[in-house]
């Protein structure tokens, strides 16, 4: 389920980057039901109890932008420069000593 939350959450940036981009207010407009749907699916998550609220934030949050970071290079051919490379190094080492800090 948290794999289905990241990957609405993905759509929603999708669909909100294009708004951004073009300023055609259908692509925002596109983008309200999925963030509803996200939101909502991440409360049942939630309710399942099988994670904590933290962990689940975490991994929703990792999945997330792991998948957002491929879609830009991948689709939209950005660059990312050295410097954000280490930022990206260090929200995983940051995430990782989250979940070893909590052991």
């Amino acid at each position: 389920m948290v794999v289905a939350i990241a990957l609405l959450g993905v759509i929603g940036d999708i669909l909100v980057n294009q708004w951004a981009k073009t300023l055609l207010v259908r692509w925002w407009v596109m983008s309200i039901p999925v963030w509803v749907v996200t939101a909502t699916v991440f409360g049942f998550a939630l309710r399942e109890k099988h994670y904590s609220f933290g962990v689940t934030v975490i991994v929703v949050l990792l999945i997330h932008s792991g998948l957002v970071l491929a879609w830009d290079a991948l689709i939209e051919r950005a660059m990312l420069t050295p410097t954000q490379w280490v930022g990206v190094a260090a929200a995983i080492t940051a995430i990782i000593l989250l979940e070893i800090g909590r052991k």
